[in-house]
């Protein structure tokens, strides 16, 4: 019997995890690691959870209802759970708040805290692994070195070099982009936090990325490929069907997100105005919050609808409604509004800056155009409204493309590889 428990022993990875959100595909880690018996603990920020004394307290505040919600995490017990919410609470305000810079100075204060009280919390011993997460990850990377415990890195987003230098000459192309907003991606404090960014991955074992796009931006700057592991994002729960078109309704074309540079929308208001659909052949819909300078969305020709921010409830119902969801990205570590549109039989136009082409086949499932290209864009979204009759044959390949990697999929490969990872690296310790 000793020596089945010995066995066992051997099998379990105990990994914690650390990130200030519990974002969606921050929650499926955790889930993955709970599923596998491996996760020792989550470290997070402000979370919402039936047995969380505090967030029980918060929910009888009017008005916070909404913001539990997004942040409710009660899937796995509370005991796994260890967290320091009040900075984050402050960074939440802020940004409801107050203006860009000062929401972005608290934001930076709390990542940095968060960070050395997850270095405080780490012990050899207690742990084989500790995943973390990019920007906040410096101290806890380093205890971590310090211990003998094995480091998984995640990076979201592509290498900062990549965008410095795409935002710098979309700012030189358009300048009607520079705001606060956009200054502060490229500004001096920028510089030293990817600086920090730079350590960070120098330290890592394994850098974990979610798309081929961003394992090139990090092999361009010089990270050794041998440690970048990639593992595409699944996509949501997907619709059943896809809705039947008429062969009269007008061609609709949905963007969702930020309205960022980042995002490249700038480049889809003018393909829209270059187009220059009439209301019976197309129209735009553009849902989220504008980070850039109103001006740059007025008189859009044909028929537009603008909505800020809505309940992911009604967006989800708007990409069903839709034919085409356009996101022009310049820059996406992996881009989870391509998954969302395509697991509700919407194809989708992006660029091969993002996870486009890991999970979409050109000119089958949906479209893949080089980043940053007005014309590729324009001549994309034509062709799209000459041929509309083709539209249910590209909606159904989006959906049978959902069908095929969801997210116990993906947990059940991330548990595995990272397991297997930790392993490797133990067994070439130990031979040395």
């Amino acid at each position: 019997m000793n020596i089945w428990i010995f066995i066992l022993n051997l099998s379990i990875v105990k990994i914690s995890i650390a990130n200030p959100s519990v974002a969606p595909h921050v929650k499926q880690n955790v889930t993955a690691y709970f599923d596998s018996g491996d996760l020792d603990t989550f470290y997070t920020t402000f979370f919402s959870h039936p047995a969380n004394k505090f967030s029980v307290l918060l929910s009888k505040i009017p008005g916070l209802k909404k913001e539990l919600k997004k942040r409710s995490f009660d899937s796995i017990p509370i005991e796994y759970f260890a967290s320091k919410p009040l900075l984050e609470i402050a960074r939440s305000i802020s940004a409801r708040k107050l203006s860009a810079k000062i929401t972005d100075a608290v934001w930076h204060h709390a990542e940095l805290s968060f960070d050395k009280w997850v270095a405080k919390q780490i012990e050899a011993g207690t742990i084989d692994v500790v995943h973390t997460y990019e920007h906040c990850a410096l101290a806890t990377l380093k205890k971590a070195k310090q211990k003998g415990i094995y480091t998984i890195y995640e990076q979201l987003s592509q290498h900062h070099a990549f965008f410095t230098k795409l935002a710098n000459q979309q700012l030189l192309l358009y300048p009607d982009l520079r705001t606060i907003d956009n200054d502060l991606l490229v500004n001096d404090k920028a510089k030293k936090r990817n600086v920090r960014r730079d350590n960070e991955l120098k330290l890592a074992d394994v850098t974990l990325c979610n798309s081929s796009f961003t394992k090139k931006t990090l092999v361009d700057a010089g990270i050794d490929e041998g440690k970048i592991t990639v593992i595409p994002l699944a996509f949501p729960k997907p619709i059943k069907k896809v809705r039947n078109r008429s062969k009269n309704e007008p061609v609709k074309f949905l963007y969702a997100g930020n309205q960022s540079l980042r995002k490249g929308i700038h480049l889809l208001y003018e393909a829209w105005k270059t187009c220059n659909f009439k209301t019976n052949e197309a129209e735009l819909w553009l849902i989220g919050k504008m980070q850039l300078p109103e001006h740059l969305r007025m008189d859009l020709p044909g028929k537009v609808v603008i909505k800020n921010t809505i309940p992911h409830e009604e967006l989800l119902a708007l990409y069903s409604e839709a034919d085409i969801f356009v996101l022009p990205t310049l820059a996406d570590g992996f881009g989870m509004v391509i998954t969302e549109s395509m697991s509700q039989g919407t194809p989708v136009i992006t660029t091969e800056n993002s996870a486009g082409p890991d999970i979409i086949k050109h000119d089958e499932s949906g479209w893949i155009i080089p980043a940053g290209d007005l014309n590729a864009l324009v001549k994309q979204m034509k062709t799209i409204v000459e041929n509309a009759a083709a539209l249910d044959k590209f909606s159904t390949a989006a959906l049978m493309s959902a069908h095929r990697w969801q997210w116990p999929d993906y947990r059940k490969l991330l548990s595995q590889k990272i397991s297997s990872l930790y392993k490797m690296n133990l067994e070439s310790f130990n031979a040395v």
